[in-house]
């Protein structure tokens, strides 16, 4: 089982991390895995600029930003499942992910139809990952769960957008320091199950 893990935190063995890591492990106690784990804010991922090559207006034109997003894009269609995790930064997703699903666009692909006029009068999405499975990862210092509701929409939206079976989600509040998950069992289950559901489930 092909696994590409995006970690969203600025900081390597962060709490974020931490989970990521016990979700493969969940994972592993099921099955072979082959993972990839990205730290974004390491990769070389340019920020989008919004220039919309990528859509049917524009000819679905590659992305013109050179960097590591097109090897990425390349293998997240060969991967059978993801994970996506990510801190409450002001109340939503780290700007590190934000950009990361904006770079993600390249691979919804809108397939439309015209009239004899040439308007559109029909398009659909075909995402080039669609279908396949994905557990979302969130840690936040507040113990407060309200506290990352709009993180929660704003993964499920991306999501949703790319046709993505989400089958876990790993939350993980009052994590004031760093690594601090490394002592909440409860948190590491969680984590761990969310990952054999991920290797388990067809």
């Amino acid at each position: 089982m092909k696994i590409m893990a995006f970690v969203g935190s600025p900081q390597k063995r962060s709490n974020t991390d931490i989970l990521i890591d016990k979700v493969i492990e969940g994972a592993a106690s099921k099955t072979d895995v082959d993972v990839e784990k990205i730290y974004l804010y390491e990769a070389d991922i340019q920020y989008c600029t919004g220039c919309g090559a990528h859509t049917v207006l524009q000819g679905g034109k590659d992305c013109p930003l050179q960097d590591d997003m097109g090897g990425i894009l390349e293998r997240m269609q060969e991967a059978d499942a993801f994970i996506f995790g990510t801190p409450n930064h002001g109340r939503t997703i780290s700007a590190g992910l934000t950009n990361f699903f904006a770079r993600m666009m390249p691979l919804l692909k809108m397939h439309v139809e015209r009239d004899a006029d040439g308007a559109i009068v029909h398009a659909e999405a075909r995402p080039l990952v669609g279908g396949k499975k994905a557990v979302a990862v969130i840690s936040q210092g507040d113990f407060w769960p309200s506290s990352s509701a709009l993180v929660t929409m704003v993964l499920d939206a991306n999501m949703r957008d790319f046709q993505l079976r989400k089958v876990g989600e790993v939350f993980s509040t009052g994590n004031l320091k760093r690594a601090a998950v490394k002592d909440k069992p409860d948190d590491l289950n969680r984590a761990f199950a969310a990952g054999a559901m991920l290797a388990t489930i067809s």
